[in-house]
């Protein structure tokens, strides 16, 4: 049998064979998707902190590089272009800049949990994590630091 060339779907068929469109599919509508989560984060806020075990460190400011995430809960997803029904971001920075302001710690992962335990305080929040960087406090690395990740409890 000889072919006379592809068609125009692409397949190779036999001379004087019948091409068989594809039945049109029948419009659907609009999906609607449902979240599994929705992750509100700030990458990279520098903060001034009193944090540190050594002589040198107390009485005085270091910076801090902090990243926080944040999972909402069901109430907060789809609720409409409306700040007061999300997760603010100046609030979460405003949690940060607290502790930071709060007194002088000995470590940053103190820090980090401080700040955990305020967020963790808006009952629409069911997961954090916060990863806290300490540029400077090792000679020739680029910086150190902690992240930690707490879950509401039942959560």
């Amino acid at each position: 049998m000889r072919s006379s060339g592809p068609s125009e779907l692409g397949v190779v068929m036999r001379q004087g064979a019948m091409i068989r469109r594809p039945a049109k599919a029948a419009e659907k509508p609009a999906s609607t998707t449902q979240a599994v989560t929705t992750k509100i984060f700030i990458k990279g806020l520098n903060v001034a902190a009193e944090c540190g075990v050594y002589a040198h460190e107390k009485g005085r400011q270091r910076p801090l590089v902090v990243d926080i995430a944040v999972w909402v809960g069901e109430g907060v997803r789809g609720q409409g272009d409306v700040l007061e029904r999300t997760v603010d971001y100046d609030t979460l920075a405003a949690h940060i800049h607290e502790v930071a302001r709060s007194a002088h710690l000995h470590l940053i992962e103190t820090f980090a949990e401080q700040v955990c335990v305020r967020v963790l305080a808006d009952q629409r929040i069911e997961r954090v994590c916060l990863r806290v960087e300490k540029p400077g406090s090792v000679p020739g690395a680029l910086c150190s630091g902690v992240e930690i990740e707490r879950v509401r409890a039942g959560g």
